[in-house]
């Protein structure tokens, strides 16, 4: 489309980026495309199916098949066998983008993140051929701030045959999920469109009249819903560059009170959507053809539920008559229409989160990074500033910042250059370790699935706890004054320590929550991952370094007295609680035989710490070192029998592997009958092969993929799963629910997690009956509502 060729680089001129001809000025690049068959092979005389899939890099976007107020559509020149021919594309639902620029509104319609557009090729009856090639040179223009028009070439080699076996199910489903619904045909509103009046003459104005209806049970969000989250509706025209279309003017909703929500603005029943349009005098022919699609998203008018939102396509023709007036220059040279030059009308989506189909209702997660995102890199660093600082609230970490507070309050007593010592020791541990922590997370590591390092973080705390009761006294070795040097150098060496262990116990809290942060570093440059992480230490660090710069301002704490012996002690029952929930993992991993060994481990840590807490200033040498040998010796001497003899880890491992295996062929059998009832939910222990044959057979299934250490996990069965209404709405609809275990890293899960770009559980997947390669993916916080609405796009069990 001519006007909106020029139109992109008037626009962007204007806010001081450009239209790139050459892929190179933005580096690698931003968009990719395959092309993909619905099935195996060519069968002469049918028509096939074709599938251009994206992939564009985040952030970025293309254009839909009428841009709006800039950019172009992707376009496809195909170079086929004879007899072959390729139909119109088809493209999936917009998203509408509106932007300021230089004081002037510009409106796009765009395409973000994995759209597959498609086409079918007609074939002719005779292919003498054993095989065909198919080829289509893609180009598209993709923009961020910086627009750069890519393309490539892309080719399918399909074998000619009889008959054909369907092929890339999964790609296919989501383009007919993602596609507007024909005909005007909606779930719950039809859509017709039509011009008044119905013969127009050139360069005279004339309305395009969009009427949706829907039936006293459901009603619709208005163009301007005032709840955030709820889906505005609205209306896309894909008209010839001829015609001049104007804002879409809306009537007045409806506006009703609700208790939770707040003030809703709603269409019911028949609502009529009054576009003007002018058509030009140099279009050619006798009548113009008007297409495109309405956005809207549904709710039950008596319980308030509200639907996933849907796009309906819809078509209008008009008879042209006599010409009019000579078209103006501008006009007549294809540029800027007057009427989307003008701001876009005040009923319009007011903002992109307004106009877009993914409500955060459905999605459940990125919102903050997508806030954030929009101040580039420094928003996004701030971002992991404050994760790293909102880290010291979490229970985990608050009784070793709890000593830690102790420890400036003595020594704000002292000299504010030995606080501020120790506290940069201190914010080098926690900055060190998170380090560690974001090579471990490029990686793909996650160290609660290995029993060795929960056994050890379990130590960690032991150890910990036992110093808070008395047992010995965390603190450096030190002798006479002549090695008060000495000793200050170990206080050094003990806050790095303290500060290396505050992240590893805030992990082991927020573990679930940190592999979000995992897979969002994994895929950003490397220098962006380890600047992620690095800010995240920092802010973690910041209020102990501006505590140790400031002592004077711990003068709201009382003086050091016997209160700090109490609270070290209630400090340490808490660490033991912890110690409980961190090494739950072990039941599945190494089996309870091997959790009451490593209990049995602690027991030989406890007297070991008992034996150093023997050490005291007035002994020799000689005799301290008798005693920390001595405590280690313990020690190693205990992990080497327990798990060096008595219940080896690697045996443990895969004896729970084999046990677990023999349980889950008992669990397959019992979860065989209702899976689902009025008060529980009986799993049946996940497997791909399970899963693909029940969902084959016509079952609908629910996959909860879990782990014993993950917190989330368990949040997400309490309030979202394993509910009333979940049970009620799984039971309805013959839901057959599986879990999957991920607490020893089953490869099998690893892979299934990759595929759907997550590091770690939870993972939870809705396969529609009959649709093993077509699985919705679950928000990772997993809300009752959330989960609700997919169950119901999902469907009943259809055997």
């Amino acid at each position: 489309m001519t006007r909106n060729r020029i139109s992109c680089y008037i626009a962007l001129s204007v806010a001081g980026v450009g239209c790139a001809a050459n892929p190179g000025l933005a580096g690698e690049a931003k968009g990719t495309v395959k092309l993909l068959a619905a099935r195996s092979g060519v069968v002469p005389g049918e028509p096939l199916d074709l599938a251009l899939a994206f992939e564009l890099a985040e952030g970025w976007h293309i254009y839909w098949r009428d841009p709006g107020d800039s950019g172009g559509p992707p376009t496809v020149t195909w170079k086929l066998p004879d007899g072959f021919s390729a139909g119109p594309l088809g493209f999936p639902g917009p998203k509408r983008q509106v932007d300021d620029v230089g004081g002037m509104r510009l409106s796009t319609n765009i395409l973000e993140g994995s759209p597959i557009l498609t086409t079918q090729v007609s074939t002719p009856a005779r292919v003498d051929a054993k095989e065909v090639t198919l080829e289509a040179e893609v180009a598209w223009l993709i923009c961020r701030e910086l627009c750069v028009r890519e393309k490539a070439t892309v080719s399918l080699t399909l074998p000619v045959m009889q008959e054909a076996q369907p092929a890339n199910e999964a790609v296919f489903a989501r383009a007919t999920r993602s596609h507007p619904r024909p005909d005007g045909k909606g779930t719950y509103v039809t859509v017709s469109a039509n011009v008044q009046p119905a013969a127009v003459r050139a360069d005279t104005p004339a309305d395009l009249l969009v009427l949706l209806r829907m039936d006293d049970a459901v009603h619709i969000q208005s163009n301007r819903p005032k709840v955030p989250g709820l889906i505005a509706t609205d209306v896309f025209v894909d008209a010839p560059d001829e015609v001049k279309v104007g804002a879409p003017a809306y009537p007045e909703p409806l506006e009703r009170q609700d208790k939770l929500l707040g003030t809703l603005s709603e269409f019911a029943g028949d609502v009529t959507v009054r576009i003007p349009i002018a058509i030009q005098s140099g279009y050619s022919g006798d009548e113009v053809k008007l297409t495109g699609v309405v956005l809207y998203q549904a709710c039950n008018s008596r319980t308030n539920q509200c639907f996933p939102p849907e796009y309906v396509a819809w078509e209008a023709r008009a008879r042209v008559g006599g010409a009019g007036a000579a078209p103006a220059e501008a006009d007549a040279a294809g540029g800027v229409s007057p009427a989307r030059d003008e701001p876009a009308a005040a009923d319009a989506p007011a903002s992109e989160e307004d106009a877009t189909p993914e409500a955060a209702a459905y999605d459940g997660g990125g919102s903050l990074e997508r806030f954030l995102g929009r101040f580039g890199v420094v928003g996004l660093l701030v971002g992991c500033f404050l994760y790293g600082l909102g880290l010291n609230a979490t229970p985990c970490v608050f009784p070793l910042l709890s000593i830690k507070i102790i420890g400036f309050v003595q020594q704000a007593r002292q000299s504010r250059g030995r606080s501020l010592v120790l506290a940069a020791a201190f914010a080098a541990g926690v900055l060190l370790f998170f380090v560690i922590l974001g090579f471990l997370a490029a990686q793909g590591m996650n160290i609660l699935q290995n029993p060795v390092a929960v056994i050890a973080l379990g130590a960690v705390v032991v150890v910990l706890s036992l110093s808070l009761f008395g047992v010995y006294t965390l603190q450096a070795p030190s002798a006479a004054a002549k090695l008060e040097g000495s000793i200050r150098q170990e206080g050094i060496a003990a806050s790095f320590g303290k500060g290396s262990l505050a992240p590893v116990l805030g992990f082991a809290c927020t573990g679930p929550f940190m592999a979000g942060m995992f897979g969002w570093a994994a895929r950003q440059e490397a220098s962006l991952a380890f600047g992620a992480f690095l800010f995240a230490g920092v802010g973690m660090a910041s209020p102990y370094v501006l505590l140790g710069a400031n002592p004077k301002w711990l003068g709201f704490l009382p003086r050091p007295g016997n209160w700090m012996i109490t609270f070290e002690r209630l400090m340490g029952f808490l660490l033991l609680g912890m110690v409980l929930w961190l090494i739950y993992p072990l039941i599945h991993q190494i089996g309870a035989t091997g959790l009451l060994w490593t209990l049995a481990f602690y027991v030989a840590l406890a007297l070991a710490c008992w034996v150093l807490g023997r050490v005291n200033l007035s002994m020799s040498d000689a005799r301290r070192w008798g005693y920390r040998l001595t405590a280690a010796g313990i020690a190693a001497l205990a992990a080497a029998i327990i798990y060096g003899w008595a219940h080896p880890i690697a045996d443990a491992r895969a004896e729970q592997q084999s046990i677990r295996a023999e349980l889950n062929a008992l669990r397959a059998g019992v979860a065989a009958g209702a899976a689902v009832t009025d008060d529980r939910i009986t799993w049946r222990p996940w497997s791909p092969e399970a899963v693909e044959q029940t969902v084959r057979s016509g079952k609908t299934v629910f996959v909860d993929f879990t782990a014993a250490y993950c917190t989330t996990c368990k949040q997400n069965k309490a309030l979202a799963i394993d509910t009333p209404k979940s049970r009620r709405k799984m039971q309805a609809l013959g839901v057959v629910p599986f879990q999957g275990d991920y607490s020893d890293g089953d490869p099998r899960i690893r892979d299934i997690l990759g595929r759907h770009n997550r590091v770690g559980v939870p993972l939870n997947l809705i396969y529609p009956a009959g649709r093993p390669d077509a699985p919705i993916e679950l928000p990772i916080v997993l809300t009752e509502d959330a989960l609700l609405s997919k169950l119901e796009e999902a469907g009943p069990s259809r055997p």
